[in-house]
């Protein structure tokens, strides 16, 4: 079991996170993008995988390697907007970005107007970083226009998962496979 500390400046595991932890099917290493409290990075690396864990908070940087350290796992933890400061190729890149279309609120879950800006961003490079073969996770919200989105990112096959709905909105998990 793995056990957490939490911050309020922290994005908390949700129900987003766990329908992420519940159904990636990871390669050997992984670069978990937007790490928060670090679950899914720890649990992965507890399971055996080589994790990298990126966030662009210190305060989410350091309550990681606070997390990791009381969990006893291993992992390489990177303060990086985006792939700014992330090197080398994973089998699985896995993103649980903010996606909410709203501006102005906190960086934890506004994805600005649209919903994708920096989820756009990551797509924009993310395919660099995939070994061949390789997959990406990343959820999105049916708050925001997700066909319009999927049909702009033509570099990549987007094979629905899971989906989990509430009062006011679903959320969906895809896996991303890079186009030839």
């Amino acid at each position: 079991m793995i056990n957490l500390d939490y911050s309020n400046d922290v994005y908390r595991p949700a129900e987003d996170t766990y329908l992420i932890l519940d159904n990636v099917k990871c390669g050997k290493d992984v670069l978990e993008m937007g790490s928060g409290s670090g679950l899914i990075a720890i649990t992965l690396a507890s399971q055996g995988h080589n994790v990298t864990a990126a966030d662009i908070s210190p305060k989410a940087v350091g309550l990681i390697w606070h997390n990791a350290t009381i969990n006893n796992v291993h992992l390489d933890i990177v303060m990086s907007d985006l792939f700014e400061n992330v090197h080398g190729k994973y089998d699985t890149i896995i993103f649980n970005p903010p996606y909410l279309p709203v501006e102005g609120e906190s960086p934890q879950w506004s994805g600005g107007k649209d919903g994708f800006a920096v989820t756009g961003r990551f797509l924009e490079t993310a395919h660099e970083y995939l070994n061949p073969g390789g997959n990406i996770y990343i959820v999105l919200s049916d708050l925001t226009d997700m066909e319009s989105f999927i049909k702009k990112n033509t570099n990549y096959e987007f094979i629905k998962i899971k989906s989990l709905s509430f009062d006011f909105e679903a959320i969906v998990l895809f896996e991303l496979k890079v186009r030839k």
